[in-house]
């Protein structure tokens, strides 16, 4: 009598295709690698690169005239900083602006966000980006205000003085954050470059100058130039109600709108 055993059923083999397209599951991109990406971007391109060399340019030859007209009395580390930080005020908003604008200008923001879907942290990034070049340019004008400083010094019969070095140090690195803040905040709500940097400039300016004249003292509830400069010389002047109104409609509203906007933005 023959013994008939059943072969055990053979386990189904694993089609190629599917093992070969096997993928781990892909990871988001961390937010500091999203600033890293937006910084790279920001001084990789000629136009941006060309404005950080103006600045330093510009504050180079502000302080060089500076040293070269001197007061008498000593020389002072502030008037050395303030020569300086003219052009960057002027001119480190346009970088946020165009950070902000580069993706619709550029038309690559469907490649940005098609890699980065979540708009809003992208837009995030780039705010922080902008803020981030800012001190880093800011740090070098504060180096070549100190090198002046101690050059008058040094060979001037003038004494220098480097009185209230860290208020100084402080109120300008916060005016210039928010200038900034204030620059990207514009791009993101317009998304066009040449526009946002007209808006940015005349739009405060035109305030400044007609708001005294039709409404008195109380123009200062919305100017923002003066909010920034009662910050940058650390003196509120008793005025904290309206510098927080200014900062608040020029620069946190646009913020929070612009982020809205871009959030909601169609992509071609």
């Amino acid at each position: 009598m023959t013994t008939l055993t059943e072969a055990a059923p053979a386990a189904p083999a694993k089609h190629k295709a599917q093992a070969g397209t096997a993928l781990p599951p892909a990871r988001g991109q961390s937010f500091l690698k999203l600033v890293t990406i937006e910084l790279r971007k920001s001084v990789n391109t000629r136009s941006g690169r060309v404005l950080i060399g103006a600045i330093l340019l510009i504050a180079l030859a502000a302080m060089t005239w500076q040293i070269t007209h001197l007061s008498e009395g000593p020389v002072g580390f502030d008037a050395f900083l303030g020569a300086g930080t003219v052009g960057a005020m002027l001119i480190l908003p346009v970088i946020g602006v165009m950070a902000m604008t580069s993706e619709w200008t550029q038309r690559t923001a469907l490649t940005t966000f098609t890699l980065s879907p979540r708009r809003v942290r992208v837009q995030l990034a780039k705010f922080v980006s902008a803020v981030v070049l800012s001190a880093v340019v800011m740090t070098g004008v504060v180096i070549l205000a100190l090198g002046f400083t101690a050059l008058a010094g040094g060979v001037t019969d003038h004494t220098a003085t480097y009185a209230g070095l860290g208020g100084l140090l402080a109120g300008a690195y916060l005016t210039m954050a928010l200038n900034v803040v204030m620059g990207a905040a514009f791009g993101a709500v317009i998304a066009q470059t040449a526009v946002a940097i007209l808006v940015f400039f005349i739009a405060p300016t035109a305030w400044s100058l007609a708001g005294p004249a039709l409404f008195k003292d109380n123009a200062n509830w919305l100017d923002v130039f003066s909010a920034f400069g009662r910050i940058a010389e650390r003196n509120l002047n008793g005025m904290l109600p309206e510098t927080l109104t200014a900062i608040g409609i020029w620069v946190v509203l646009p913020t929070i709108v612009g982020l809205w906007l871009s959030s909601r933005r169609e992509v071609k």
